[in-house]
């Protein structure tokens, strides 16, 4: 997809994807990955199209270290006004190949391209966690992007979350990835656990409306 689309949404403010609220996904399931013991803020966690989530405010009140990505600018603004930094806590700003890269304690959001990003770049991810990266990307995308990701994080484990639904009803983003593409994309580097699979079109009226009956959002455990 060109970078102009997510440009556009963002400046429109179309972004029904963004929760406000932490996804119940990642509570539960966090403490499923043994992290090695050390000090606080040395666990780092990699977040790659991260949107303005209100995931990153949470994993670094846990003291968690937060390595995000995200294209667009309007959406990072977002996510460091939410965390409201104080004076002793800083945003420092300084390029990349890629773009701009904010920064403070424990807080690393890339601006720009994600297939910009090398394993330089990163470093020492112990987790990555996709709520909404994979599913954003059409197809064609999916293959690449889960190679350059598998690369980049030296093959970290993760904690993804999907989508799966009948794509011929609506179309996406977000884009419907069954359990057989995960295999596909993941099955060779990866060992694969679906930890939670739940039908929530209760919940997603958009596309009820849209005649979707079955609405499965999954949960997977990669090592």
């Amino acid at each position: 997809m060109k970078h102009t689309f997510w440009h556009d949404r963002w400046k429109l403010n179309q972004v029904g994807f963004h929760l406000n609220y932490v996804h119940p996904l990642l509570i539960r399931n966090l403490d499923l990955f043994q992290f090695n013991t050390g000090p606080v803020g040395q666990n780092r966690i990699f977040l790659p199209l991260c949107g303005k989530t209100l995931d990153i405010g949470y994993l670094l009140a846990k003291n968690y270290s937060v390595v995000a990505v995200e294209l667009s600018e309007i959406a990072v603004q977002a996510v460091l006004q939410a965390l409201d930094l104080q004076p002793d806590n800083p945003v420092k700003i300084s390029e990349w190949a890629g773009g701009k890269c904010y920064q403070a304690k424990n807080l690393q959001i890339y601006v720009g391209d994600f297939f910009a990003l090398t394993q330089g770049d990163l470093a020492d991810i112990a987790l990555v966690y996709d709520r909404a990266a994979l599913i954003a990307l059409p197809e064609p995308l999916r293959t690449d992007y889960a190679q350059h990701l598998a690369r980049i994080t030296e093959h970290a484990p993760q904690l993804l979350i999907t989508l799966d639904y009948d794509q011929s009803v609506a179309g996406g983003p977000p884009f419907a990835v069954s359990t057989k593409s995960i295999e596909v994309l993941y099955g060779n580097t990866y060992a694969i656990q679906l930890i939670e699979e739940a039908d929530i079109i209760e919940q997603e009226p958009r596309f009820k409306a849209k005649g979707i009956t079955a609405f499965y959002e999954r949960a997977y455990r990669l090592k």
